[in-house]
């Protein structure tokens, strides 16, 4: 019986297309994130700038710790967690929803 199953082991280990893993079918035509705000970005690197810090000092200001996450959030590659953008719009004394809303200016 033993043997059994490791002839049946080496089987499923030699054919690439079963595998003993268990993994998530490929979703690439279908996405299941939700809507990005298209200005967030330009809005947080003006709010930075007009607060006249460096990202590395807007990181430490509002708990990220890395200056690579805050350019990141500027260029629009990443998006910042919601206590991040609270932290931004705190610190910046503006509603959260003017960072969000794109039909929304900075004041």
């Amino acid at each position: 019986m033993a043997h059994a199953r490791t002839k049946r082991a080496l089987r499923a280990s030699s054919n690439p297309a079963h595998s003993l893993v268990r993994t998530r079918p490929n979703r690439k035509g279908k996405s299941r994130k939700r809507p990005y705000p298209l200005n967030l970005a330009r809005k947080l690197t003006q709010l930075r700038t007009s607060l006249g810090l460096s990202q590395g000092q807007i990181a430490t200001q509002v708990g990220v710790k890395d200056r690579a996450s805050i350019s990141g959030y500027e260029r629009g590659e990443r998006e910042p967690p919601l206590p991040v953008l609270l932290a931004y719009a705190r610190l910046a004394k503006i509603p959260m929803e003017t960072l969000v809303d794109d039909e929304l200016g900075l004041p």
